[in-house]
């Protein structure tokens, strides 16, 4: 894909490599295309098929939605409700990915006349992995003729008596389960790998008997995961409604979420299906059970976040339940009634959730309880809880488990304190009420002034005129008279004490300043 990419003449210089020749003679070459390794790559080829899209996407449309929303580096995929429609979307995928010197190769459908019509003798009943054929990892097999999905377990390690944390880290990576369909089972290759880094032993080292005794038990049933068969098409058409439900719990020991998705349709019943699920071990730092609920709550608040983000459908309503009636309680409240941990997950859970509705779940109809108990691959098989949701799913809601009443005081050890802040103060008494009147000293003083000599004039002193302008001594009167009144209104306590030659306690913001009465009583 890097290589259809031809690279600026003026960045040649960026990718220049030199080369001996059979004379020893070193040769430089340039780079033209683009080259696999660079950081840029990767930005580089994703950018081209934009703007192709932007380009050519005119002219194509009906191979936009799989290049613009089901790419994956060079990879591509697109559907349809039937064959000529995904004729056409193909025909359309391979001309617009020609025009840009993208050349398709490697078709793969579950419908053998698509593959015929696109790709000639292409037909193939071999499983394709959905992943990286090269690397080591186990990937989801799709069977394009049954159209399930797969996986299959092989076992590397020569003597399963001597196992190291080497040899079962490289197993248990093989297990490339991204929509955790595996999850009743990953969760304990998890939790022993959590179990095997906390003994501190090396990579090489022999591991304790009871942990080996968990990873060969765990191993047994690992080796036998290719016996699964998971439907791809989950019912969705055009023609469809759909609901999403999403399930969380968790225990001492770690986290689990689920997502089904509930079709209806006029053509057939309601079905609902596995759509996804995720765990994750519980912290190494101990917490409580209503706060490892809460964390599930997040993680599946985040999950159905990206789940409708990337499938794209417009769900008729959401609905995300929990076994935990703390747990409800905290998210249906406002977050500043509880303590930071507490409030700092329910702010999160809120905002990422604010078009779902949240319910409580009875614990044994909870299919995320299922990656919690130790469930065996021959029960996951023929776990119809785990793969379908629980029954009354399909059925209307007054089908539904009746909802409780949640109790706050079953969540008063993370409610924040009430706490009561009672100030007193002493409404200061002025000797006049006009210092309210006005925000400005400078306007204060000089009505002040004015008030005075009209005073003066009332009382016939001698010089006192309201005709007169208003003299420095007119203006340091007032100012006087207001830095008093402040005093008198609040420093009341220092001026007794000044006046009565008694000093100041040693802790008075004053006793620094050495303060004193001067001649006019300030």
């Amino acid at each position: 894909m890097f290589r259809q990419i031809n690279v600026h003449p003026d960045d040649w210089d960026l990718q220049r490599i030199l080369w001996f020749n059979n004379n020893k003679e070193i040769m430089p070459y340039h780079l033209t295309t683009v080259t696999y390794g660079t950081r840029s790559a990767p930005f580089l080829a994703v950018r081209v098929l934009q703007q192709l899209l932007e380009d050519e996407g005119k002219n194509y449309p009906l191979a936009v939605p799989a290049l613009k929303y089901g790419r994956y580096v060079n990879d591509i995929f697109g559907r349809a409700d039937n064959t000529s429609e995904l004729k056409a979307i193909a025909n359309q995928l391979k001309q617009i990915c020609t025009a840009g010197g993208f050349p398709l190769a490697k078709w793969q459908s579950n419908s053998e006349e698509v593959l015929n019509f696109i790709s000639p003798g292409g037909a193939c009943d071999e499983p394709h992995q959905l992943g990286d054929c090269a690397s080591k990892l186990l990937g989801l097999y799709w069977h394009a003729k049954s159209d399930n999905f797969r996986f299959i377990m092989k076992s590397h390690s020569d003597n399963q008596n001597k196992s190291s944390k080497r040899t079962i880290l490289s197993e248990v990576a093989q297990i490339f389960d991204l929509l955790g369909f595996l999850s009743p089972l990953t969760i304990k290759a998890k939790m022993l790998l959590q179990e095997l880094w906390l003994q501190k032993i090396g990579s090489d080292h022999q591991v304790p008997s009871k942990v080996l005794q968990s990873w060969q038990s765990l191993q047994l049933e690992l080796q036998q995961i290719d016996t699964l068969n998971i439907p791809r098409w989950i019912n969705t058409s055009k023609a469809t409604n759909c609901e999403f439900h999403g399930f969380c719990d968790a225990s001492q020991l770690a986290m689990a979420t689920a997502i089904y998705v509930t079709v209806h349709s006029a053509f057939w019943e309601t079905l609902t299906t596995l759509l996804c699920a995720q765990t994750k071990v519980a912290p190494l730092k101990r917490l409580t059970i209503p706060r490892l609920e809460l964390s599930a709550a997040l993680l599946i608040s985040k999950l159905i976040t990206y789940v409708k983000a990337t499938l794209q459908v417009d769900a008729q309503s959401t609905t995300l339940s929990t076994n935990s009636l703390v747990t409800l309680t905290w998210i249906r409240s406002h977050a500043s009634r509880w303590k930071d941990y507490v409030r700092n997950q329910v702010v999160n859970i809120q905002q990422l959730t604010t078009d779902c509705n949240w319910r409580y779940v009875p614990g044994k109809q909870n299919p995320a309880d299922c990656a919690s108990r130790d469930i065996t691959l021959a029960q996951l098989s023929s776990h119809s809880l785990w793969w379908t949701g629980p029954p009354w799913l399909s059925k209307s809601q007054c089908h539904w488990p009746w909802q409780p009443d949640t109790q706050d005081d079953t969540i008063s050890q993370e409610a924040r304190p009430n706490l009561t802040l009672v100030m007193t103060t002493t409404q200061p008494i002025n000797q006049c009420e006009l210092i309210h009147r006005y925000s400005n000293l400078r306007t204060l003083i000089h009505v002040t002034a004015t008030i005075f000599r009209a005073i003066d004039t009332l009382k016939r002193i001698p010089g006192s005129s309201l005709a007169a302008p208003l003299t420095p001594t007119d203006i340091e009167r007032p100012t006087i008279y207001w830095a008093k009144s402040a005093q008198a209104a609040y420093f009341s306590l220092e001026l007794r004490q000044l006046k009565a030659n008694r000093a100041l306690p040693t802790n008075h913001p004053f006793h620094r300043l050495t303060a004193f009465i001067d001649e006019h009583g300030l």
